[in-house]
């Protein structure tokens, strides 16, 4: 009776599975765990891992498993964390954990076992009953052995959901950012593009329109407030430099008459203010990216050779 209440402990904290060391620990001896395999009580998941004889399977459940046959102290990592915490373009498998030890461990088939110099205990959590780094560590390993281009898009993403920001980036770079770690560079160079004042995209859409605005040397300021001492709204995008605002419209929020009356009276009020406004659609954006550029270069144009323009219209911007 007193092994059967260890199993049933167990199980009830752990996604109804658990290590054979986490038994032996407890005191259930080899032959009392092999009797309830026999019966049907217990079934072996992996050589190191059982669960209870019929429980549902789940993902949850095999991220428990993976963490369990692996060892004590293991965290899920990179891509699969990544996608535990919701960040856009990644997914569960294959199964990636890491542990912080200097010796391997022979995880078996099917998971990729990483062994970290450190995890900071600040970046060991549990989300949804699993141990997971954070998502900037995770962004962090993933820095080390992915794209510029998509590790740049998983640390837009997991800001904009407010699972980091800069304060975060620059602890991770303190604490991690020895010369020769793999992800440092990469992770400093992100940081050193996403200064005190950046806003994470809200959408596709804003980091597209980023991703073509790089090439050009053209910098602007995302989601930003305008107005001097009334407040007339946020805009898009609003040029480090000058007085000019770009603004996205897509065909399904500004076709309709009322869209497009609203549209103009906003587009009144900016100018009134001394701002030029420059109006892009979505599918340019992804379709025809030169035209959009060739706009705004016109516009840049235009107020570079007004007399009047004034490029400090971007201190009444919060």
């Amino acid at each position: 009776m007193k092994h059967d209440k260890v199993i049933r402990d167990l199980a009830a904290a752990q996604k109804m599975v658990m290590a054979r060391r986490q038994l032996n620990e407890a005191g259930v001896d080899r032959q009392a765990i092999g009797r309830r395999i026999r019966s049907g009580a217990l079934e072996e998941i992996t050589s190191r891992v059982l669960r209870i004889g019929g429980a549902p399977d789940s993902t949850e459940q095999r991220l428990m498993v993976a963490l369990l046959h692996v060892g004590p102290e293991t965290f899920l990592s990179h891509s699969t964390a990544a996608a535990w915490w919701g960040i856009a373009g990644f997914r569960i498998d294959p199964i990636h954990v890491a542990l912080e030890r200097v010796y391997r461990v022979d995880a078996g088939s099917g998971y990729r076992v990483h062994h970290s110099t450190v995890i900071p205990e600040w970046c060991r959590k549990v989300h949804r009953g699993i141990s997971v780094v954070t998502p900037g560590m995770a962004i962090y390993q993933i820095a080390g052995t992915m794209s510029e281009e998509r590790t740049a898009r998983a640390l837009d993403n997991a800001w904009s959901l407010g699972l980091l920001n800069g304060a975060t980036i620059d602890a991770l770079l303190r604490r991690l950012g020895r010369p020769g770690r793999d992800g440092t560079t990469l992770m400093r160079k992100l940081r050193r593009q996403r200064p005190k004042n950046w806003v994470p995209p809200a959408s596709n859409l804003e980091s597209r329109f980023d991703e073509i605005m790089v090439p050009t040397g053209m910098t602007f300021r995302r989601q930003v407030n305008v107005g001097d001492e009334e407040w007339s709204g946020r805009v898009d995008f609003l040029a480090d430099d000058l007085p000019l605002i770009v603004e996205i419209l897509s065909e399904r929020y500004h076709t309709s008459l009322t869209d497009r009356t609203l549209d103009e009276a906003r587009r009144t009020r900016h100018t009134s203010m001394g701002f030029h406004v420059v109006e892009v659609w979505d599918h340019e954006i992804f379709y025809t990216p030169w035209l959009v550029v060739e706009r705004i270069r016109a516009a840049r144009a235009q107020l570079l050779a007004s007399p009047r323009v004034d490029r400090s219209e971007n201190e009444r911007s919060t």
